[in-house]
């Protein structure tokens, strides 16, 4: 899994700022109940919505980042659960609240995986569930191309060059391992605003507010009772 490789430094491209805005969010539109964090990473968030009062449910791809999960909430004093989820899955439990942060949905490699995604999280939200995700903006992908740094700290070369699709970046990057090199590729794809919002009101979300960001926007959306989503 490319980000076992990853997960010693993944905090280091991980804006707080953007963290901050996601703890306010879910301050000002839910309550405490079972909280889905997708794509947790390190478990930064996991961890401050546990202490909030959530039932936190931690997952990712990548069983290294939760061990390091694992390892900070028994560090913090802080019960949450931890899984292996891919979006793309159907959850088989219903949540008060639903968060995929820092570009979980730009990996995602098209609109139509993008719609699934969605219509699976909107199946397992209770009604009147929040579901808060964030994307990058087509112009924030698009300077990615061309961007290249190399990391003494922690030993990898990293390059940035677009992909194949409008609004695709591929990163490729070179981690020292022991001494031998490690190569992780990721690929993101972002689509202008109105594509999610059209995706969003298809699948029967209602829109609460969006964030914009200088490299991204976060949107909250709610699964609306019955009645007025007919409306």
């Amino acid at each position: 899994m490319s980000y076992d490789i990853l997960a010693t430094f993944y905090d280091s491209f991980i804006d707080p700022d953007v963290y901050e805005r996601y703890l306010s969010l879910v301050d000002k539109y839910t309550s405490k109940g079972l909280l889905l964090d997708v794509g947790c990473g390190t478990g930064n968030l996991s961890i401050e919505f546990a202490k909030r009062g959530f039932d936190v449910m931690a997952t990712d791809l990548s069983m290294d980042m939760l061990q390091i999960v694992h390892y900070r909430a028994e560090q913090e004093d802080v019960d949450l659960e931890l899984g292996i989820y891919d979006m793309l899955d159907p959850i088989p439990i219903e949540y008060d609240t639903i968060v995929a942060s820092m570009d979980v949905i730009n990996h995602l490699t098209d609109l139509e995986d993008v719609m699934f995604g969605f219509a699976n999280i909107f199946k397992s939200l209770k009604t009147n569930g929040v579901f808060i995700f964030d994307v990058l903006s087509p112009e924030y992908v698009d300077a990615l191309d061309g961007y290249v740094e190399d990391d003494d700290e922690y030993n990898f070369h990293w390059e940035s060059h677009k992909g194949d699709k409008p609004h695709s970046i591929i990163h490729t990057i070179d981690v020292d391992v022991r001494d031998e090199i490690e190569r992780v590729v990721i690929q993101e794809e972002t689509h202008e605003s109105d594509e999610y919002r059209r995706i969003i009101k298809s699948v029967g979300f209602v829109i609460l507010e969006e964030v914009a960001l200088p490299e991204r926007t976060i949107f909250v959306c709610q699964k609306p009772e019955k009645e007025k989503a007919i409306k």
